[in-house]
């Protein structure tokens, strides 16, 4: 598979599972915003303890933390930045670490928080109906009315109260206790007391315990799947961080073919430098060959023409054993000419591999001219 289609691939999973995880995120920061800032919630009435404000507090950074990291993640697979997909790693890996981190504490303070809770909601009760705690009233009786429980442990936590200490009455419950018609005793508009034996029996951390035990297996499904998708992340961000580099590469790699590519020479160009690197003077002696009958007759020009001069400007010319003729009053055939031309050839023929031939064989040329010219000057003169 090309790292092209299996970057795709990997984008797109990378992409569903962070879709996810910042939804979790975002429900997470949210409730433990909630936890922190809302001071009408029930959590908020208990959280006057530091380690309740340490666990909100945890959670809320997680939240924000999870949120963050799953941006990042997405924005690096987008822009397809191994750097982003670094920090990705590093934060992702922070988070299970986080997690793994109030899993034990929970456990390890379980007790703790549990006798903390215990003694936030037995004050609660103590004090409802006095002058003050009103939020923490109606939260109480919103627990008792939905969860159909009375008092922590059972109804008769109700004994406690103050307020129906001093009535000195029995058999006396909120009307949130009451699983029917409350009979109003006691009323005013931030409490209500009612007189019946129409109560719920079961106490609301009785409640809260017989929930947790029927739920247990939901809620460390729920923690060993976030664990599992975590992990998944991590493995599919590693690839993707691997994937890219394979990419860069295959980019890398092309780049430099289409750089060759498009120095080298065109196919005839190459055939064109082999040729003149091969046989360099081919072509110039084929050239040369072809033009021998047009150099030949511009040779025999040249020397007709001096010998026309200088016949002209002897009075009385002897006769010579060289023969020339005139034709067409501008041409003569020169027996000479023809001998040195030949000679010219033969040489030619030998030493074309010469890359400097031309200048040897013009002076060579030259040089038989010279000589023939003085012979020639020696018998008219002799």
């Amino acid at each position: 598979m090309k790292a092209e289609d299996k970057f795709q691939i990997l984008k797109f999973l990378i992409m569903l599972v962070n879709s996810f995880f910042g939804i979790l995120g975002i429900s997470i920061f949210g409730c433990s915003a909630w936890i922190l800032f809302d001071k009408s919630s029930f959590i908020s009435v208990l959280s006057s303890e530091e380690n309740v404000k340490f666990v909100a507090g945890g959670l809320f950074l997680i939240g924000l933390v999870v949120v963050g990291v799953s941006l990042l993640g997405c924005v690096g697979v987008h822009i397809e930045n191994r750097c982003f997909i670094v920090f990705y790693l590093c934060f992702l890996l922070t988070i299970v670490l986080g997690q793994v981190f109030i899993t034990f504490f929970l456990l390890l303070k379980r007790n703790q928080i549990e006798r903390i809770l215990n003694e936030s909601v037995d004050d609660i009760i103590s004090k409802y109906g006095g002058s003050n705690s009103q939020t923490a009233w109606s939260l109480l009786d919103s627990v008792q009315k939905s969860a159909e429980c009375c008092g922590r442990k059972n109804p008769s936590d109700w004994q406690t109260n103050a307020l129906l200490q001093v009535q000195n009455m029995s058999d006396i419950y909120p009307c949130s206790c009451f699983n029917g018609t409350c009979s109003l005793v006691l009323s005013k508009e931030i409490y209500e007391f009612g007189n019946g034996s129409h109560i719920y029996t079961m106490g609301c951390g009785e409640k809260l315990n017989y929930w947790f035990e029927q739920n247990v297996f939901v809620i460390v499904g729920m923690d060993v799947g976030l664990l599992v998708i975590q992990v998944v992340q991590f493995a599919l961000g590693v690839q993707i961080y691997w994937t890219i580099g394979l990419k860069m590469k295959e980019r890398h790699s092309r780049n430099l073919l289409d750089a060759a590519e498009q120095s080298m020479p065109s196919d005839a160009a190459v055939r064109h430098s082999d040729q003149d690197y091969h046989q360099p003077n081919d072509h110039r002696l084929e050239q040369w060959l072809q033009n021998g009958g047009e150099c030949q007759e511009y040779a025999g020009k040249s020397y007709d023409q001096y010998q026309d001069q200088h016949y002209r400007a002897q009075s009385n010319p002897e006769p010579s054993s060289h023969i020339y003729k005139q034709k067409n009053n501008d041409a003569y055939d020169q027996e000479d000419t023809r001998k040195t031309f030949g000679q010219y050839e033969d040489w030619l023929s030998q030493h074309y591999d010469d890359v400097d031939y031309p200048q040897t064989s013009n002076g060579l040329y030259n040089k038989g001219y010279i000589q023939n010219d003085d012979h020639r000057n020696n018998y008219y003169y002799s």
